[in-house]
Parts: C-alpha cells; sequence; structure tokens
C-alpha cells in the first residue's frame, strides 16, 4: 500500500482482502450433479464466489485488508459457509502465521538498513520532501527511516494514509475472520517470502520512485483520501464491474520513470504471478474435494489476470 499510484495499486491489494463462503442462492448452484468441469457461480453477497466441483466447493470471499465499523456485521451466507467450511485458507495463513511472518518482518528490516551514506534518504530525497516528511511524520522518525531502504518509509507512509482515511486493519475483513476462526487451522495461499517480496518490491531506485509518489499522495491527501472511499464504497455496495475498472486504472499508474516492461514486472509481482499460484491451489482443493473456504484480497478475483481467468485460460473452470 504505497502512493497515489504505488498507493493506489498496493492499497488494493492490501486493502481489497479474501472469503470463501457458501451461498445456495442462485439457480446455477443447482446445476447437475455431475459436472464436466468445474463451475463459477457468483453470489449475491459482497464478492463472493463459490466454484462448484464434482466432490464440493470452493468458496471465495474478496476482502480489504484494511476497513472500518461500516464493513460489518458480514452476510449471514457468507459467514455460515465460513462455519461449516471443512478447511480455511487466506493469503498468509492463520494468527500462528500472521506472528512468525511479523517476526520475519523485523529480521528482513534489520537487514534493509542502507550502509551506502549517498544513498540515505536525506540526500535523494528534494528539501521540500524531506520538509513536509518531517512536518507529517516528526524529524526523529524521518532520521531513523531514512537509514533504510526506501519500501520501509513506503510501508509507514501507506499506513499512514489509510487511517487518514478512516481505515485500519484491526478491522479489516481477514483479521475479523481470523479471530472467528479462534483454534481451526487456516491453510496459507503464499508463503511469507511471497508477501515480503511485494513489500520490499524492486532496485533501490525503483523503490525510491514508489516512494516519491507516496508521498505524493499524502500531500494530495484530499484527493487521495477520496480514491480511498472510492474503493470503500464500490466494496460496499458490490459493485463488482466499477471496482475491475478502477483497479485497472490503478495498475496502470506506475511511477513514470518505469519502462513498459519494469511496470509489467511489477504488476506481475504484486498479482498475476502469484495469481498463477493460486489458480494451481484452488485446482488442487476442487480434486481433493470438500468444503474449502478461502478469503483473500479482492483485486486477485477482477480483472483480465484474476484467478477465475487464468483457471478458464488453464481449462480448470467450465
Amino acid at each position: 500500500m504505497i502512493t497515489l499510484k504505488y498507493l493506489k495499486k498496493i492499497a488494493l491489494l492490501l486493502m481489497l482482502t479474501i472469503a470463501l463462503t457458501a451461498c445456495t442462492t442462485t439457480g446455477q448452484a443447482e446445476r447437475r450433479s455431475e459436472l464436466s468441469k468445474p463451475v463459477l457461480i457468483e453470489h449475491p453477497e459482497r464478492f463472493f464466489w463459490e466454484i462448484k466441483g464434482n466432490n464440493g466447493s470452493v468458496y471465495v470471499l474478496g476482502t480489504v485488508h484494511v476497513a472500518d465499523k461500516g464493513f460489518y456485521p458480514l452476510e449471514k451466507n457468507v459467514l455460515r459457509a465460513f462455519d461449516k467450511a471443512d478447511r480455511l485458507v487466506s493469503e498468509i495463513g492463520g494468527k500462528a502465521e500472521l506472528e512468525a511472518f511479523t517476526g520475519m518482518l523485523q529480521t528482513v528490516i534489520m537487514k534493509n538498513i542502507n550502509a551506502d551514506p549517498k544513498k540515505s534518504l536525506l540526500k535523494v530525497l528534494s528539501e521540500e520532501d524531506i520538509a513536509f516528511l518531517y512536518e507529517t511524520i516528526g524529524d526523529d522518525t524521518v532520521h531513523q527511516l531514512a537509514l533504510f531502504n526506501p519500501w520501509i518509509l513506503n510501508t509507514v507512509l501507506a499506513q499512514l494514509l489509510m487511517n487518514k482515511a478512516g481505515l485500519n486493519a484491526g478491522d479489516g475483513i481477514d483479521m475479523y475472520l481470523m479471530q472467528r476462526a479462534e483454534n481451526k487451522k487456516i491453510a496459507a495461499l503464499d508463503t511469507a517470502e511471497q508477501q515480503l517480496a511485494v513489500l520490499s518490491y524492486g532496485t533501490f531506485e525503483e523503490q525510491l520512485a514508489l516512494l516519491k509518489d507516496s508521498i505524493q499522495a499524502l500531500r494530495d491527501i484530499d484527493k487521495s483520501i477520496e480514491e480511498m472511499h472510492r474503493i470503500r464504497d464500490f466494496y460496499l455496495s458490490n459493485n463488482r464491474k466499477e471496482l475491475s475498472a478502477l483497479l485497472v486504472e490503478l495498475l496502470l499508474n506506475v511511477p513514470s520513470s518505469f519502462s513498459e516492461k519494469k511496470a509489467q514486472a511489477y504488476i506481475d509481482t504484486l498479482l498475476t504471478d502469484r495469481n498463477r499460484i493460486w489458480a494451481q491451489k484452488f485446482d488442487e482443493y476442487l480434486r481433493e474435494g470438500g468444503n474449502i473456504f478461502v478469503f483473500a484480497g479482492t483485486a486477485h478475483f477482477l480483472g483480465k489476470s484474476s484467478v477465475f481467468e487464468i483457471m478458464r485460460q488453464k481449462n480448470m473452470l467450465e
């Protein structure tokens, strides 16, 4: 989550989350008891799908990682599917995996101290940007974070922007469902390494370009908050068409210094490469049978490179 450009993309990924649920509210759910291929069913609940196979279903809930109290309560059919599922799956797993990831992240941060004095953020950012950061997060914080590679300050600024928009991870749907699961095992779609690769993406120069976009997003705070609220409103109104279109728009907003090849590599790391892995995992879940409930970022289930579209391309879905 970071920037009007980086923030628009990562915020979508870190803001648009997961969920698998069970709903049999459409006539499609009653299609043949024997299916040659699994069938994708769009349920009427917010960003809730079902992949119905011969031996069970994968229920998918697209979530937002940072939210507010207005996202609740979740719909009854979603919660019913969650509670009755044979298996639960999220992007990073359950509470134990989240704690392990936090510990790993702390270690990685310490390894990202930049030993090259020429690459201190106090030297590579403009005087105007540094003055703005002093005013926004304080002199001491800027001096501490300037010692690290740019992605770490990016993450801090992204969190700040979300907070200014009234959104936080504690109210995120992922955290809510982790708490609801209590002691149930939650499997992971991503490894901790894949999650870290998203957060720390790019060379120093690429991270710096993304950081500058983050700073600009905070300068344009009213515009940035409006953008976040558009995402929120499209999600709450279950407006899949508009949110999908917005996602495309945001993903195309890479720093101007990025070449077309570099921009595609960035999008692949954030979204497409992970979607390919997830598509394979969904296919495995269907082959194994039972009812699986998956909750993960909504961005992964919208658009031409979504998990569902990749499954269709690979002949895994009807």
